[in-house]
């Protein structure tokens, strides 16, 4: 492939990289397995829904969000994803200002005590799954920086600088104060999961890691200690493990419904005749769903898929022509894959009850729609990926 020049998607100067071209093609087995994820999320919504009076209400809007999110997929990966970094601090501010948008009365919807929603007449709109994605941009683009600054060598390990990692800290401490209010410490714990993720992926120094723990350890004590809910959810945790008490709770349904489909499943729209024994069974627990209707067989198969996005997303970050595209596309297949397991570790007990969906699976838009801007992103980096090189770093890390 032919070297091109390309600007630097960090300061914005010109600067010339050897770079390939961009090949016309993505990975289109990504594409097809987040594609047949969606499928199957769509008919599990309908089956979970042919129980209620109106069940095309809802399915209609999965529908209108499943095409909303294969446009914007397919969209965003024929954009350079070095046009995200260059519009990172516009990114940052309308986050932001959907966040804020949550304390505006009738605009951010209050449900089961949580202010998490805002209310777009024909959908919802979670802004904490946007943000996941807006961070995951901010850290990428600062690492990048960090890299082609310090002229740090491949593989070998570096330090943030202290203004430049104060910078990213008074960046994210906005999102993650407004999300803590709503209140939703597990969306904030699991975007702090994947920024250190990114951060050891990209070869930060384990001192830096350590004071990041530390600090981190200290401000989810701080938080437990004055907010008893959030005590409460463990405590319960430990409790639903007894078999006395078990039953009778979400997860106790969950586990009756995965084990009751046996190896081949009861049938799509099993529940519409009442045999169904899990209560809104299309969102956050849809993978019992998958369990009750289809088994053990496509259950296993879920997992696969799953686990072939994050081969082919870290596939994708291994051929990436530059540094910013590995740590990119490192961290938003991490941010999907992390997002899978916690659910499926809350749908079979491993974890406690947390209102986390499944990716490309469950109902609602808004973890669609942030989902698939990610995966578009990868999308347009194998587009950009080189055929062979030597550098995992690629010519960024050099300049």
């Amino acid at each position: 492939m032919r070297p091109v020049a390309r600007a630097n998607p960090d300061t914005g100067e010109n600067r010339a990289q050897t770079a390939p071209s961009p090949s016309a093609s993505m990975d289109g087995a990504l594409a097809i397995l987040v594609f047949l994820l969606m499928m199957l999320g769509v008919a599990l919504v309908m089956s979970a829904r042919l129980s209620l009076k109106s069940p095309y209400q809802l399915f209609t809007r999965q529908i209108l969000s499943t095409a909303i999110a294969l446009g914007v997929m397919f969209a965003v990966s024929r954009i350079d994803y070095h046009v995200w970094v260059r519009r990172r601090i516009p990114l940052w501010l309308g986050g932001l200002f959907a966040l804020l948008l949550l304390m505006v009365p009738h605009v951010g919807m209050l449900l089961n005590g949580a202010r998490r929603w805002i209310h777009l007449g024909f959908m919802t709109l979670q802004p904490s799954e946007l943000a996941r994605v807006i961070l995951v941009i901010l850290m990428a683009s600062l690492l990048a920086k960090e890299k082609i600054d310090q002229k740090v060598a491949d593989n070998r390990p570096f330090s943030l600088r202290p203004p430049k990692a104060l910078g990213f800290g008074l960046l994210m401490l906005p999102y993650l104060a407004i999300i803590l209010h709503e209140p939703d410490f597990g969306s904030d714990l699991f975007i702090v999961i994947v920024i250190g993720a990114m951060l050891f992926l990209a070869g930060v120094s384990f001192r830096q890691l350590g004071f990041l723990i530390l600090g981190l350890a200290v401000a989810a004590s701080l938080f437990l200690l004055h907010h008893s809910y959030a005590i409460a959810r463990f405590h319960n945790f430990s409790r639903t493990h007894r078999p006395a008490s078990l039953l009778g709770t979400q997860l106790g349904q969950s586990l009756v419904a995965i084990g009751s489909g046996g190896l081949w499943g009861q049938g799509l729209g099993h529940d519409w005749i009442g045999g169904g024994v899990l209560p809104e069974p299309g969102t956050d627990f849809i993978f019992a769903l998958v369990g009750e209707e289809l088994g053990f067989f496509w259950s296993v198969a879920v997992v696969t898929v799953f686990g072939g996005i994050f081969y082919l997303g870290m596939r994708t970050a291994a051929r990436s022509p530059d540094f910013l595209g590995r740590i990119l596309v490192q961290g938003l297949t991490l941010s999907i894959v992390l997002e899978a397991l916690m659910n499926l570790g809350v749908v079979t007990g491993v974890f406690p009850t947390k209102g986390i969906p499944l990716p490309f699976m469950s109902f609602g838009g808004s973890s669609l729609i942030a989902n698939a801007w990610g995966v578009g992103i990868i999308l347009s980096v194998s587009r950009y990926q080189a055929e062979s090189r030597e550098s995992p770093s690629g010519a960024e890390g050099e300049a």
